[in-house]
């Protein structure tokens, strides 16, 4: 899970991260680099770092392409998928379906097998060149979540919405499960930009 120990637009400085973690400024600068090559940070030449501050209108495209791909890849597995991959998924949602969402680690635990399941569909559609664009996506999905306010605030309404994925997969009903798959994207979409709204209102 990408968390977000640092806030939109918040300068990151080399000589602290050195001092508070205790590595030499060569691993900090590759990690940094590496960070900014996958778009959470931006490194400004004689300047500085600082995390990414995008719009409210950057984030909200940035869902709809995620939902839509995440609607592809569901589409795909729906056609794909083997029996014992369907069997997988369903052992993998009673194990979401049993998490305790008031207990402290629940955002945590839920994130973890989330990722599985989402997981298990892309190799269910067996693109792994959209599988791999799609990964992506989810670490920055997760990192506006964290920014928004966690996972807390609809983790288990998305974790049931799964159900219905499960068995437009089952039946091997493509179009229906690209609808749901996008819908459910969707619906953390709306959680996500109502959360940035409120945090940024409140600044």
């Amino acid at each position: 899970m990408v968390g977000a120990q640092y806030n939109f637009g918040q300068r990151v400085s080399v000589k602290d991260l050195v001092s508070d973690t205790g590595a030499s400024r060569q691993p900090i600068m590759a990690a940094l680099n590496r960070l900014s090559s996958e778009g959470f940070v931006r490194i400004i030449p004689q300047v500085g770092c600082e995390v990414i501050n995008p719009s409210y209108y950057e984030i909200a495209d940035f869902y709809i392409m995620f939902e839509r791909l995440e609607g592809l890849l569901t589409e795909l597995a729906a056609a794909r998928r083997t029996d014992s991959q369907t069997r997988d998924l369903r052992a993998l949602q009673a194990r979401i379906l049993t998490i305790d969402f008031d207990e402290p680690r629940s955002a945590v635990i839920y994130c973890e097998l989330n990722r599985a399941f989402h997981q298990l569909i892309h190799d269910m559609a067996q693109s792994p060149f959209v599988d791999a664009r799609q990964n992506s996506n989810f670490d920055m999905s997760d990192f506006f979540i964290n920014q928004a306010g966690g996972f807390n605030h609809f983790m288990a309404d998305t974790a049931r919405e799964h159900d219905e994925i499960i068995e437009a997969i089952a039946s091997k009903s493509p179009a229906r499960a690209r609808g749901l798959a996008e819908s459910h994207i969707g619906a953390v979409a709306s959680s996500v930009l109502a959360g940035l709204r409120k945090h940024r209102a409140a600044a």
